[in-house]
């Protein structure tokens, strides 16, 4: 697809499915580069192997887990190094549906106060559909599917690798808004991303979706929440009080309908006690 404007994208890879090739082959019409960094347990054969030589595709075996920040960061990197205008920012579990990825990117105009453009992101439940097919902007987006304005980066800095995981992409999103960027959802692109492993359960006669996170990540959500509330709630207050009531009412959910309930509540308190030792980074 031709366009004005250079556009390279990654993929952050941990132990994918063989679904990764089919969503590889699905990106590479649309980019001049794609950077796949492995953060997975050993070397990917099949990819290694079949994107050898490829000056297309770019694989980086990280030969542990750096996190999604310090993944995203090797490809901002490599992308502003080549001079490209944007990066795809891909989750190894996300597509778009038809034609959507060529709308987001049609959706691109000459306006450096756009940081990123988004799709709109449907989960299997399709709990949150958009009210209109007009573009729009918005106050925060998870990274997965989004165009990424390589001249935003430079002003602002990468993503937060003491973070590690969780709130990477929100705390990215208010460092944007903080300093007088825009962040615009293309609602007609729809992006398929199933963020943890959503449930639906009934409660009272009334369909409740708890988000059925893995109990390791309740340390990143708790940690990283006070410390992203430290340093933006006086610009933000109102997103905040929102945050923490979808926090509380997660909790709650725990409590009601996901297994694993004392385990998670462990990772809840270990990741509250690590935030006020000031205990940053990955989890050892």
């Amino acid at each position: 697809m031709k366009n004005q404007y250079k556009i390279a994208g990654v993929i952050t890879l941990f132990n994918p499915d063989e679904k990764i090739k089919f969503r590889i082959e699905a990106i590479l019409p649309f980019v001049e580069k794609l950077f796949l960094i492995d953060n997975s347990d050993g070397l990917n054969e099949y990819l290694s192997s079949t994107y050898k030589g490829n000056q297309k595709v770019e694989y980086c075996f990280n030969n542990s887990n750096l996190g999604i920040a310090a993944s995203m960061n090797i490809a901002i990197e490599k992308a502003i190094a080549k001079k490209f205008d944007f990066l795809l920012t891909m989750d190894q579990d996300s597509e778009f549906e038809a034609n959507s990825l060529a709308k987001i990117i049609s959706a691109i105009i000459s306006d450096d106060s756009i940081a990123i453009y988004s799709p709109f992101h449907k989960n299997k439940f399709f709990t949150n559909p958009p009210q209109s097919s007009d573009n729009e902007e918005i106050f925060d987006v998870m990274t997965s599917g989004n165009l990424l304005n390589l001249n935003s980066v430079k002003q602002v800095g990468k993503f937060r690798e003491d973070y590690f995981i969780d709130y990477v992409d929100i705390e990215f999103c208010l460092r944007l808004r903080k300093n007088g960027f825009k962040i615009i959802r293309v609602n007609s692109s729809i992006l398929n991303h199933n963020e943890a492993n959503l449930m639906v359960k009934s409660f009272w006669g009334k369909k409740v979706y708890p988000p059925n996170h893995k109990p390791f990540r309740w340390y990143y959500k708790i940690r990283n929440f006070f410390y992203l509330k430290d340093e933006y709630q006086s610009d933000f207050p109102e997103y905040f009080a929102n945050e923490k009531k979808n926090i509380r009412n997660n909790i709650i959910k725990i409590f009601l309908f996901e297994k694993h309930k004392f385990l998670k509540m462990k990772f809840i308190i270990k990741g509250f006690l690590d935030y006020r030792k000031n205990i940053r980074g990955k989890l050892n």
